[in-house]
Formats: structure tokens, sequence, C-alpha cells
């Protein structure tokens, strides 16, 4: 059964959504592939908070809720084959040099003590026939 888990990222307020998107498509994914070789996830799915530029600021594109509900600027989705490759994946990006690394690179584009992770559990999907 695959292993799912959501991460919720939020960028550095000096950097703007479109750079933030610019360096965790193809700069930290990289990064974490190359460490992490052949046991990088199935699929690492990355989506962005829609955001408006106004005065300086990125308000998100609310529908529904506040400002205040959308502290984060990135969700990742990503997929193991079960979870004990999750936990060599995350074995191996926790060793030292590689946590330094990534941490290092995480300092660029992001605010690492806002980092949030959850587990996902069963998926439904329903589609339009």
């Amino acid at each position: 059964m695959p292993f799912k888990l959501l991460l919720f990222i939020t960028r550095k307020p000096t950097v703007s959504p479109a750079e933030f998107k610019d360096h965790w498509d193809n700069k930290h994914v990289a990064l974490l592939k190359s460490i992490a070789g052949d046991k990088f996830p199935l699929t690492h799915t990355r989506n962005c908070i829609s955001r408006t530029e106004d005065n300086g600021t990125w308000p998100a594109n609310v529908i529904v809720g506040t400002q205040e509900d959308f502290s984060y600027d990135g969700i990742a989705e990503l997929v193991f084959e079960n979870e004990a490759a999750f936990k060599t994946f995350f074995a191996i990006i926790s060793e030292s040099e590689a946590a330094a690394r990534i941490a290092a690179d995480e300092e660029v584009f992001a605010v690492r003590e806002k980092f949030k992770a959850i587990v996902l559990g069963e998926t439904s999907v329903t589609s339009r026939d």
C-alpha cells in the first residue's frame, strides 16, 4: 500500500512566490534527488498557493477563509511504495551531512521553523462521469 505524506511550506517574506516556486522546483527537489538517489519518493507533487502582488505583499487568493488561514505557500504530496520506503528516505536525508545541505538550501527560500508534515490516510476519488 502506498505511503503518502503532505508537507506545508512557508516561503521567506523576502522571496516572491515566483522565486519560491522556481527554487523549490528547480533547485531544492534536484538536491533531494541527488541525495536520496533511487530512494527518492515515487512522486513529489508540489502545489503553490495562488498569490497576487499588492504593494509589496502577496495575499493569497482566498475563496473561503481568511489570509491568516493560509500562512504557508506550498503543499507537497510525497508518495512512497510503503512506509518502509519512507523510513529509508527519511534516514538518508536525516544523516548529518545531508541534513546540513538540505537545511542550508531551505534557508534560501523557506521558513524552516514553519514546516509542517502529516501522514495521509486512505484516498477517495470521485470523477465526473
